[in-house]
Formats: structure tokens, C-alpha cells, sequence
């Protein structure tokens, strides 16, 4: 997802727009057209920072990208953005094989609303649903899946073959359920489901779901 020239990630204060070097700004924006096109409907009407890892915009780019929000129905906010906290001890002990991998806890996009069917998601990092996944929509993503809600659309995390993401939801029904390389389909018939949250990962060479436990 050409995430070496720029990515797109939620934290606390909104979205921050990351641009690793400002001398290959055309294909940037290529990129970030990509990218916003293929979530547009959960970026409109939001407000997004930027921050450059090599070089500096000058007037007529920093116009430019705010052309190109415009067009998604987004804001430029010049401000430059908070330094983030760095990662936790505690997550970097729980999970050492994804720091190795380069994983980005950080890197987490929230959605405050129900994807309906028809609409799909597709984000390099984390999603965060606060609301549900309808049948007929989809959430795609590089990360790990967690919905607040309930699940009944398709699911795909670590969708670039991260072995260890998860999807967890309020109540897990999903169509399809994908992790890395993997797929699980709902059974057919009624299935009793549990009445708290579940969790899907991959134990050996299946996916297993089972009720989540603090």
C-alpha cells in the first residue's frame, strides 16, 4: 500500500497524514488519492494534519493537498501535529514478534459509525469500529480488526499476511472471516453464540474463535 512514500493514521487529536520524503511530492499525492478513494465515505467531513519525516512543502504543495482532501470532503490543518507517546513496555513484552516485523501499534484507524452494506473499508493499519459491520460490507485491512458492535459482514486482518491479527467483536458473525492467508466461513444452520465478545486468530494452521477473556 505504498506506505514508504506516505500513510494516513487516527490517534486522539484526528488524523495525521504522514509523508516520508517531501522531494517525491507528486507521487505522494497519487498515493494519498489511492488511499482516501478507497475509504472515502469514512473520511468525509474530517479534519487531517501533516507531518514530514524528510524535507518541507511549500505553500503551493501544502495547497495542493488541501485541494485534494477537498475533494474527499476533508480539511487541512496546518498545525503541526502532537508528538505521539511512544509504545508501551507492556504491549512491546506481550507482542516482541510484531515490533521485530516493523508492526505499528499506532497506526489505527477509528470509524464512529455502522459500515452498511455495500460500503467497504480498506486501511493499512488497525481499524476500530464503534458501531457495526452490516452483511454485504467489508473491512480490509493490514492490522487487526476490532468491531464494538456486531459483526456480519467480511473481515479480512492482516490482509499482507500478518499472521498475528485478530478480529474481535461484540458479537462475531461474520460472512467471512479472513486472517493473513487463512478463511473461515459461518457454518451453516443456527449456531448458539455466547452472549459476550469473541476473538478470532490463528492457532496452528486454522482460525479459531473463542470467547474473549481480559
Amino acid at each position: 500500500m505504498h506506505s514508504e512514500l506516505c500513510s494516513i493514521k487516527g490517534n486522539r487529536d484526528g488524523l495525521v497524514i504522514t509523508i516520508m520524503d517531501s522531494a517525491r511530492f507528486s507521487e505522494v499525492l497519487t498515493t494519498l488519492d489511492r488511499q482516501l478513494k478507497s475509504a472515502q465515505s469514512f473520511f468525509a467531513g474530517a479534519s487531517a494534519k501533516v507531518m514530514l519525516k524528510q524535507g518541507e512543502l511549500g505553500p503551493e504543495q501544502l495547497d495542493s493537498l488541501e485541494q485534494l482532501l477537498a475533494v474527499y470532503g476533508m480539511t487541512l490543518d496546518r498545525e503541526p501535529p502532537r508528538l505521539q507517546q511512544p509504545v508501551s513496555e507492556k504491549l512491546a513484552v506481550e507482542r516482541p514478534e510484531r515490533q521485530e516485523r516493523g508492526y505499528e501499534p499506532e497506526n489505527t484507524l477509528l470509524v464512529r459509525r455502522t459500515i452498511r452494506s455495500g460500503q467497504s473499508l480498506h486501511y493499512d493499519g488497525n481499524v476500530v469500529v464503534l458501531g457495526d459491520v452490516n452483511p454485504g460490507a467489508e473491512v480490509i485491512c493490514t492490522g487487526d480488526i476490532l468491531v464494538l458492535g456486531s459483526l456480519r459482514g467480511v473481515a479480512h486482518a492482516g490482509a499482507e499476511g500478518e499472521v498475528d491479527a485478530t478480529v474481535f467483536a461484540f458479537r462475531l458473525e461474520p460472512t467471512q472471516l479472513r486472517i493473513a492467508h487463512l478463511i473461515a466461513r459461518a457454518p451453516d444452520g443456527k449456531v448458539t453464540k455466547p452472549a459476550g465478545p469473541e476473538v478470532a486468530r490463528i492457532v496452528g494452521n486454522t482460525i479459531e474463535v473463542s470467547i474473549y477473556n481480559h
